[in-house]
């Protein structure tokens, strides 16, 4: 949806609006100052801590650094401080006159180690946060002996676990979306410690694809398997509204954040029946800074029968933390590579055929947070730059012509390859400013900032031999250059304001908003008045309102509301596709003609989506924590290819003739999803006489696909009602050839329970786990709007539209896996799991068309897991103590 009229009385509707919440100034007298830091018992600083005082509207997040203040009014008060995985700490005290009070938290860790593996204790059963959100931790991960991010997401409402862990196949995710949908999973924005891992500048058109290698993710999400999980301190899935500070995204966000400091040593071994993984990992003090370091070796066996079909993945990282002038300055400075060999060679494979996807990464990321004055305002910094080098390659054996080769040999078959070698290159950055201020009794946390982006495409390009062509003797397509093809600037400018305090109610509000500017080009001062942007970008101008509200209705129960937009700019594969090449011999002399067609469309524009969610959380005895959002989110304009037919007419003597030659694809903004849901969460807290804790996560999601897009149909069937209405454009004469009509829509859903059963025993060293995915019912309907008169249908044809147009079901299964993990002396633990253990394939039978039936295995096979780790600190010649 674009913002044309009035979009300057927008952009000024919500800055009236933040003005009016940072302005209200009341009197200021008789205010003191609270103000500390909070950190571990080590002394590092804990970011984001949750510190309020009870009773009253007051609350704040702690900053990167740790640090917090807050101004209250005298008077008795609890300062209470709570941090995931670590105690909750309280502090009473009274204020009678106007002072300034420092009060510093040295937090201790509410957890207990099986081996290396963090177990957390107690965590709050009522979200902190404004947006809906998972957060799943290093212990987790470790636990569920992950091999890349997409085996635990499984955690996230909605996720369904469809295949066994593993590095095999190419992995999206879509959050509150569908995998297979590639739009909702490029939508899906992944960000590793603050450095966005972008898929915007991938053009493999020609990268090996199939069953063995798994679906491309051209212009869809970032494959997840170049992803370890071994090094990951937690993951955070944003599935509601979040921050202004986040763009360039529309389905969710998977915020990554790896392990730094001074952590321990550890090795981990990884087995499995087709993957094996190493990791090495640690950190360690120089002097007053850090440097943590990992390594992972990872190859997965498409086929353990055969040789020379591997997924190999090596991936290192170091990260240099360092805290400056008294510790108000956090500075990390990152580097990171990989390697991936993704190979296709069977040993005595007689057609001699040779595939590979290959690649390597290099980044470097520096990140940081500047305390300024008085610990009330900050300087939040980020840049980074990543270089993706790409190196696919596929063959075939070609059946030729008889062809005459310069030496006057002839072969009538050949190997044909095409390659694809380039480096898609990110760049960004990020500013931004923080400052914390009162206005009466509320808290504003206030923020501005801007990230901009650039992504391209350099190198060789798609590389084809023009005598031994890969797409036949007789081809016309040509070899290619990325560094023909433009790159792509993505900026922006946000504003937002973190309110807290208490109006009738506690309440929490956050109000944003964001300028997205896809590939800016220039000022447009009538822009201002409603005509237009006044940025005109290539791909587009944004406004993004964001709108989230919390109610503290109880100590119990608390309500929240969402309302805003996100938009995304298209990908580069979509901007600028290979052109078609036809080759077409004239019936009428023999001749051998080339049609070719640039299919760039460099003014295509980004999509937005707008999304509405109403949450409310409750505790039950302070034992029982629920959950349950509805949301709605409508997407428009997304980019969907329409179907051009490619003519050719000459005439012959006083004869016209007209031939239609094939058809191409040209991208246009038409497309639209629509997609509401419910999702619910049932958890309590560890029962002790048990050592258990029960978890309950259902979700209820609707998606409906639509379009404004043209088919084209070059034999349309007169008996049942179908007849030519194309009229073919520059011949000379009303031809009309073929026919269009509108496309039709989709729609699917789905309604799925996870239940967790977790078992803990500090005593034992022991942690069990046992899922069960119950997907309850899953339904779908194709509602084409191909012409058809029903009258003149006969009985098979009336059968087969019926059945195609009718809604099919799939019924209830389940999948059961088990987790376990237990310590064997100290620093040391072996995890074992088991995937779909009762072996159940949840066969179903259906048809696929009237008269033909199928079957389709709906769970993955049997599949087990092993995993050791130990910590190696006495190699290191000490201990992180």
């Amino acid at each position: 949806m674009k913002l044309i009229l009035p979009k300057s009385n927008k952009l000024l509707l919500m800055l009236s609006i933040l003005l009016m919440a940072t302005n209200i100034i009341l009197p200021q007298s008789n205010y003191s100052i609270i103000k500390g830091r909070i950190t571990d018992t080590k002394g590092t600083p804990l970011p984001n801590a949750n510190i309020s005082l009870t009773g009253s509207g007051f609350g704040i997040a702690s900053s990167d650094n740790g640090y917090y203040l807050l101004k209250i009014k005298p008077g008795n008060y609890t300062l209470q401080v709570t941090y995931v995985g670590y105690n909750k700490a309280l502090k009473k005290f009274r204020i009678l006159n106007a002072d300034t009070l420092v009060f510093d938290f040295r937090l201790t860790q509410n957890t207990f180690n099986i081996g290396g593996i963090e177990v957390i204790g107690e965590t709050d059963l009522l979200p902190n946060d404004v947006n809906t959100k998972t957060v799943i931790n290093a212990g987790e991960i470790e636990h569920y002996q992950a091999s890349s991010v997409k085996d635990v997401l499984d955690l996230v409402p909605g996720v369904q676990k469809s295949d066994n862990p593993g590095l095999n196949k190419t992995t999206q995710a879509a959050v509150r979306g569908d995998d297979s949908d590639l739009l909702s999973a490029f939508g899906t924005s992944v960000i590793i410690d603050g450095t966005p891992v972008s898929n915007n500048a991938n053009l493999q058109f020609e990268k090996l694809t199939g069953s063995k290698f798994g679906s491309s993710n051209l212009g869809g999400g970032v494959d997840l398997r170049t992803i370890p999980a071994d090094n990951i301190e937690s993951i955070e899935i944003l599935t509601g509204l979040p921050s202004a500070r986040y763009g360039d995204f529309t389905s969710g966000i998977i915020k990554i954040k790896t392990k730094k400091g001074n952590i321990p040593n550890r090795l981990k071994l990884k087995n499995n029946p087709d993957t094996r993984e190493a990791n090495l990992g640690g950190g360690f003090l120089i002097s007053k800074s850090a440097l943590s370091y990992n390594f992972n070796i990872a190859q997965s066996e498409r086929d353990v029968r055969k040789t020379g079909d591997e997924y190999t993945r090596f991936t290192g990282q170091t990260i240099m933390s360092n805290y400056l002038f008294d510790n108000r300055l956090e500075m990390n400075n990152k580097i990171n590579f990989q390697f991936i060999f993704d190979e296709e060679e069977p040993k005595g494979d007689l057609q001699r055929i040779k595939n590979y996807n290959r690649g390597f990464t290099l980044g470097y990321s520096n990140w940081g947070d500047l305390m300024l004055t008085e610990n009330i305002s900050s300087l939040k910094y980020n840049s980074f730059v990543t270089m993706r080098r790409e190196n696919s390659m596929r063959s075939r054996l070609v059946q030729s012509d008889l062809r005459i080769l310069p030496n006057q040999d002839t072969v009538s078959i050949y190997t044909g390859k095409v390659e694809t070698k380039g480096i898609e290159w990110t760049l960004g950055a990020r500013l931004e400013y923080n400052k914390l201020f009162y206005t009466g009794s509320f808290i504003h946390n206030f923020s501005v900032g801007t990230n901009p982006q650039y992504t391209a495409n350099t190198g060789e390009g798609l590389i084809l031999d023009s005598l031994f062509n890969y797409y036949g003797s007789e081809s016309g397509r040509r070899s290619y250059s990325f560094n023909d093809i433009p790159g792509q600037l993505l900026t922006n400018f946000y504003i937002e304001d973190n309110i807290s305090g208490h109006f009738l109610l506690d309440f929490k509000l956050n109000l944003g908003l964001r300028y997205d500017l896809y590939q800016p080009e220039k000022l447009n001062f009538s822009g201002l008045f409603g005509d237009g942007n006044f940025i005109e970008s290539a791909q587009g101008s944004f406004l993004n309102p964001r709108f989230n509200l919390m109610l503290v209705l109880s100590k119990d129960s608390q309500v929240r509301l969402s309302a805003g937009s996100t938009s995304k700019s298209p990908p580069l594969g979509r901007l600028y596709p290979p052109e078609t090449v036809f080759t077409w011999r004239n019936p009428v002399d023999s001749t051998i003609n080339y049609f070719r067609y640039n299919r760039s469309v460099p003014k295509l524009k980004g999509y937005k989506e707008w999304q509405y969610e109403v949450s409310y959380d409750h505790k039950l005895f302070n034992k029982i924590g629920t959950t349950i959002s509805a949301y709605y989110k409508s997407r428009n304009d997304e980019p969907e290819s329409e179907t051009v037919p490619v003519f050719h007419s000459q005439s012959t003597g006083d004869k016209n003739y007209v031939y239609y030659i094939d058809s191409y694809s040209l991208y246009r903004n038409a497309g639209f999803t629509e997609s509401k849901g419910i999702e619910f969460t049932v958890s309590t807290k560890k029962i002790e006489p048990l050592n258990m804790e029960f978890k309950l996560v259902g979700s209820y999601n609707y998606l409906r696909y639509a379009s404004r897009i043209r088919y084209y149909d070059s034999t349309p069937d007169a008996s049942i009602g179908q007849y030519d209405n194309y009229l073919v454009p520059g011949v000379g004469a009303d031809t009309l050839v073929g026919m269009v009509y509108s496309s039709g829509e989709s729609w699917k859903d789905r309604f799925q329970l996870n239940y967790y059963m977790k078992y803990t025993s500090k005593e034992l060293g022991l942690w069990i786990t046992l899922r069960a995915e119950q997907l309850v019912i899953e339904n779908y309907q194709n509602n084409d709007k191909q012409p058809r008169n029903l009258s003149l249908l006969n009985d098979s044809q009336m059968a087969e539209y019926l059945f195609s147009t009718a809604i099919k079901t799939k019924p209830n299964k389940w999948l059961l896996s088990l987790s376990i993990s237990k310590s064997l002396f100290k620093g040391a633990e072996v995890s074992f799991y088991v995937n779909n253990f009762l072996d159940d394939p949840a066969l179903r039978r259906y048809n696929t068309s009237t008269t033909t039936v199928t079957e389709e295995e709906r769970n993955p096979p049997l599949y087990y897991g092993l995993e050791f780790s130990m910590i190696i600190d006495s190699f290191y010649g000490g201990n992180n103590e």
